[in-house]
């Protein structure tokens, strides 16, 4: 089979002849989507191979929100957690299929503007249209999921360039943490004590623990004799079950010591557990996670969400969410002294860079209070 260059506009085509069912010859266009003649000719190369070999897939038929379901079912579902298909698979639902399905765009027609034009829409009309809007971050993930997508696209060689890498994103805007005080964590943990988070919040509030991390963690991750507990398991929402996984990086899997106190308490927590299961037998729940009801069974992620907030809001205590108990260990830790180096092992990030970023506020405000000391130490020499 042989084809020609021909130049549309801007971009060189694919022409080829292709003989009918009826013996006629037809003549067939395919855009490369190449502005160069020595791209395209390694486009046309690759078109020409693929129809002598009967592989080649005409995009022209192909509609993005298609191609879209079609990559979360046979690439996301295959090869990513459920957790993390499940978040795909929610951004696509809820947001991105709503708005390219009634326009109708083919995947081999999609083009900047089409997306740079959704982005605006989540960020501004949505608002207006009271739909509350997503903030810059939220649709940076979308971003990212699309980009994947066109990706993926490409790799198939349905299209020639992913037209995402030239929409503008939104700037990032930085997240800062709310954290309580350790006068606040102890008025936290007294309003939580005889409660069923008790022991879900006490090892929080020492170890800065994610809540899938506390709420996965079992008795045989604990080692009273080695001193050390071990975060090897998180337990997650997927769909509206709860699932045991791995943590979400190899940080996270990490072994940390034993604090004196936290000791003392889990062996207290543990007697109490194994009376517990004799009073009630063989309706006792042997799954041997440390947080749980009376009854052996594990706390459910949201239960423990919600209860937290709950307690919060009839204290005296600021409103935060039970995650932020993580950022008032990393703020309390840096005011005594840790290093971002240490904090970042303690909490199980992946990168250095990540702790500075969420707690650089904290580290500020600590490097004022160092200045204002050396202000003050130095406050009676004074130069004319």
């Amino acid at each position: 089979m042989e084809g020609s260059l021909q130049k549309k506009g801007k971009y060189y085509y694919v022409v080829l002849s292709n003989k009918g069912e009826d013996g006629k010859y037809k003549t067939e266009w395919i855009n490369t989507k190449c502005e160069k003649k020595a791209d395209a000719e390694k486009v046309k190369r690759d078109v020409i191979n693929k129809k002598e070999n009967n592989t080649y897939v005409n995009s022209k038929n192909i509609y993005f929100c298609n191609f879209y379901k079609e990559w979360l079912e046979n690439y996301a579902k295959q090869n990513c957690e459920k957790t993390t298909y499940e978040g795909y698979k929610l951004i696509f639902d809820k947001h991105i299929n709503p708005y390219f399905k009634e326009k109708n765009i083919l995947l081999q027609k999609l083009q900047p503007l089409d997306i740079q034009k959704y982005y605006n829409f989540e960020l501004k009309e949505g608002k207006a249209n009271g739909k509350g809007g997503l903030s810059p971050n939220t649709v940076i993930k979308h971003h990212a999921n699309i980009h994947k997508v066109l990706d993926y696209a490409v790799k198939m060689q349905l299209i020639v360039r992913n037209v995402a890498d030239a929409v503008n994103i939104p700037k990032k805007t930085k997240f800062v943490g709310k954290f309580y005080s350790a006068e606040q964590i102890e008025k936290l943990l007294e309003v939580t004590r005889n409660t069923p988070i008790e022991s879900a919040t006490f090892i929080t509030c020492n170890y800065g623990l994610r809540r899938g991390e506390i709420l996965g963690l079992k008795w045989d991750a604990i080692d009273f004799e080695e001193e050390t507990i071990t975060i090897c398991e998180t337990r997650v929402r997927y769909n509206k079950e709860t699932i045991t996984k791995k943590p979400k990086n190899n940080s996270s899997l990490r072994t940390l010591p034993l604090i004196d106190n936290v000791a003392k308490y889990l062996k207290q927590l543990k007697m109490k557990q194994i009376e517990q299961k004799l009073l009630f037998g063989k309706e006792y729940d042997k799954s041997g996670y440390v947080c749980c009801w009376e009854d052996g069974r594990p706390l459910d992620t949201n239960y423990l969400s919600h209860k937290f907030l709950e307690i919060v809001r009839d204290s005296e205590l600021p409103q935060i969410r039970f995650h932020d108990i993580r950022h008032s260990t990393a703020s309390y830790l840096l005011k005594l002294g840790v290093t971002m180096k240490e904090i970042s092992v303690w909490l199980g990030h992946s990168d250095i860079s990540t702790t500075m970023n969420i707690y650089s506020h904290v580290d500020l405000e600590m490097k004022k209070n160092a200045a204002k000391k050396i202000n003050d130490l130095f406050s009676n020499v004074s130069y004319k």
